[in-house]
């Protein structure tokens, strides 16, 4: 699989070694197995060489020392894919200030619900779902272009199928 810059086009080789990492709240279940069955598909058609599931919280605490620095670690790698693509991931990446009990606050970055991050070797090629601020490319979208030689992300055709919400509860 290759993306290129200008127009973030997916094209189908099998050779490029393209993974996938779905990352994903709790319960997994409804259009996250969805996701999950398509995903096993592509690996068995050999259009991707292999994928990974990871959960991750609703919401990382961002100031301080925290369980999740690694993983905002690795939503800063998605991020400054996004940005060096002209694309942005906000939303569904928000970040917010939340109220503590006892009259404090704390930072904290909103997960979506499902997100795809796709790898050619140890390099991130795209992530999903991501918007230029005008489209939104989702993970429905990327999965079938994955799965035809001939779509590409800017120009879907047309009878794409919404596998998932990519924020919010099913």
């Amino acid at each position: 699989m290759r993306q290129t810059d200008e127009k973030h086009i997916v094209e189908r080789s099998a050779a490029d070694g393209l993974t996938v990492d779905l990352w994903t709240r709790r319960p997994v279940c409804g259009p996250r197995t969805t996701v999950i069955d398509r995903l096993g598909s592509l690996r068995t058609a050999e259009v991707i060489d292999d994928f990974s599931v990871t959960t991750w919280p609703e919401e990382i605490v961002v100031s301080g020392r925290t369980n999740h620095s690694e993983l905002l670690d690795i939503v800063e790698e998605f991020e400054e894919w996004a940005s060096e693509n002209g694309l942005t991931l906000r939303p569904p990446f928000e970040t917010r200030t939340a109220s503590l009990l006892v009259g404090e606050s704390e930072e904290v970055l909103t997960t979506p619900m499902m997100l795809a991050a796709a790898y050619d070797g140890d390099d991130l090629v795209g992530v999903y779902p991501c918007t230029d601020g005008e489209r939104t490319r989702t993970i429905g979208e990327f999965l079938d272009a994955l799965g035809d030689d001939e779509a590409s992300l800017d120009e879907p055709d047309g009878d794409l199928v919404a596998a998932v919400s990519e924020h919010g509860t099913p």
